[in-house]
């Protein structure tokens, strides 16, 4: 058998092949393309070997092409890969030659690994994200331009009135800042459009996932929030319970031990962000709708005794089992 670990770089990787014994068979280098990881592999036959390689920014369409070739393969956890490697193989470094001696002794921590349908999914949602985020920066120069200019909008909000009123203005009262005014209207007009096309994406996938239709029973839940929550989460099977996907949303405090004393400290960090926002923003709407009464009890409750931000987090967390519970049952949210 070959045990291959591939050290996956933006243009290039680094693969070092070992045999059961732990003799390095070869050691290669080669561009990150179709052929030349094919002309690599070609002199490996599939059931004879095995690859192993980390979770990186680069990492999709390099999986994607060697699972084609019916090669076997692994996608190792960076952290938890490390980890082994220092307590097993007593090297802080891995690289691929570490890579291939975890995957020859069974030692490799996997990744998940989603879906096609759900990674093309999140793409979606982290291109709209990217797309709300520049917005937001828009109209926050506009803005600056209101207040060096001192006018007031006599609009709640930046509509098409009231982007209008701004350029009348500026014109009229502030002509040298016209030019630049009108450059940033045009961005957000390009901004808001760009959104809307992605949102009327979303409807449609959202209309034929029946996980989304139950989240949105939720309060505060639509189908942003709601396909975002299917998005990370991927297939509810893969967390044994509800506390696993608490610690996935980074909803559970970190716990440090000093002899029998037990310490519990802030937030776990190695999770996903955007579970934990999504479950936040939607028990913020949950404690202030007038049916949500055991909401609102326990929020107000407990921001008295621990403050705002650690009540509405202990929200999120109970949120967050209730949906594993919502998704794993197939039911919808009960307000009780």
């Amino acid at each position: 058998m070959n045990f291959i670990g591939m050290d996956i770089h933006k243009q290039f990787t680094v693969a070092v092949v070992k045999n059961e014994m732990g003799k390095e068979i070869e050691n290669e280098k080669f561009e990150n393309s179709k052929e030349g990881f094919r002309k690599f592999l070609s002199v490996y036959k599939p059931e004879e070997t095995k690859i192993v390689m980390e979770s990186t920014s680069v990492w999709e369409p390099i999986y994607d092409m060697i699972e084609e070739m019916k090669y076997p393969i692994k996608l190792a956890n960076p952290v938890k890969t490390r980890a082994i490697a220092e307590a097993r193989i007593k090297t802080d470094k891995v690289d691929a030659s570490t890579l291939a001696d975890l995957l020859r002794a069974n030692l490799v921590s996997e990744s998940y690994i989603p879906s096609k349908d759900v990674r093309m999914l999140r793409d979606i949602i982290r291109a709209r994200k990217s797309l709300v985020q520049g917005k937001v920066k828009i109209k926050n120069k506009i803005q600056s331009i209101l207040t060096k200019t001192g006018l007031k909008l006599p609009y709640k909000t930046l509509c098409k009135s009231s982007m209008a009123w701004i350029v009348e203005e500026i014109e009229t009262k502030h002509f040298n800042m016209k030019s630049i005014t009108v450059s940033y209207i045009n961005m957000l007009e390009h901004y808001n459009f760009e959104i809307n096309k992605i949102n009327e994406k979303l409807s449609e996938i959202a209309l034929k996932d029946n996980r989304v239709q139950l989240l949105k029973t939720i309060p505060g839940i639509g189908n942003t929030i709601a396909l975002t929550i299917i998005a990370e989460i991927g297939d509810i099977n893969r967390f044994e319970s509800s506390k696993k996907l608490t610690s996935y949303a980074g909803l559970v405090p970190g716990i440090r031990q000093s002899g029998s004393t037990l310490k519990f400290g802030r937030l776990i960090k190695q999770s996903s962000k955007d579970l934990k926002t999504c479950f936040i923003e939607a028990s913020w709407v949950l404690v202030r709708t007038k049916e949500a009464n055991r909401f609102k009890w326990f929020y107000g409750n407990l921001s008295k005794k621990k403050g705002k931000q650690k009540a509405i987090c202990a929200v999120a967390r109970k949120l967050c089992c209730i949906s594993y519970a919502m998704l794993k049952k197939n039911q919808e949210f009960m307000l009780l």
